[in-house]
């Protein structure tokens, strides 16, 4: 059916419309995609490669200190792994599975993300960046760091947030709940 709408070449038995915005949000949350925006491009000489530079925050770090931008220098504070427990799985990833747990010293769930094994460098950078977001609007809070004693894998404990899996929500979302959802995601 070329020229159909994309909602025609859906399954039968599912909210169309829905399910084809759905679609959008899906892959706009799960990729955190920004809309490509004009921008000037300049093309270093000889070299064939094009450079652009960002409209807006593009010399963010150079107005931060040092200990803001520098993930490489970063020194972890590790926590007592002892402290949670794994209550069962509620996900995963390609660099990491995440599952509920409770920490033992208050009763309070937690999400525990354990990584795979990668790179020092991008688990410090990870870090760095859920440190220097935190508190801000829509962040989940990073609680703790830790690590097993004899793998040495990293653990990152974050605050517990009760949700709906994507597969049961999108297919309930409205037109405007989905235009309100993206508008969250971009500004």
């Amino acid at each position: 059916m070329i020229g159909a709408p994309p909602w025609n070449r859906l399954p039968t038995g599912i909210a169309k419309p829905a399910a084809a915005a759905a679609v959008v949000v899906a892959a706009l949350a799960s990729s955190f995609l920004a809309l490509p925006r004009p921008r000037a491009a300049s093309v270093v000489a000889g070299s064939g490669f094009v450079m652009s530079k960002a409209r807006v925050y593009a010399d963010v770090n150079l107005l931060r200190p040092k200990e803001y931008w520098d993930y490489e220098a970063l020194t972890v504070q590790w926590g007592e792994q002892d402290d949670y427990e794994v209550v069962r799985k509620v996900g995963r990833g390609k660099y990491s599975e995440v599952f509920e747990g409770i920490n033992v010293n208050n009763n309070e769930k937690c999400i525990i993300k354990i990584l795979k094994p990668v790179k020092k460098k991008k688990i410090k950078r990870e870090i760095k960046i859920l440190q220097n977001l935190c508190g801000g609007p829509n962040i989940v809070k990073l609680l703790d760091i830790v690590r097993d004693q004899h793998s040495k894998t990293p653990s990152l404990i974050f605050e517990y947030v009760n949700n709906t899996d994507f597969k049961v929500l999108y297919p309930t979302l409205t037109d405007y709940d989905i235009r309100y959802y993206i508008y969250e995601l971009l500004k």
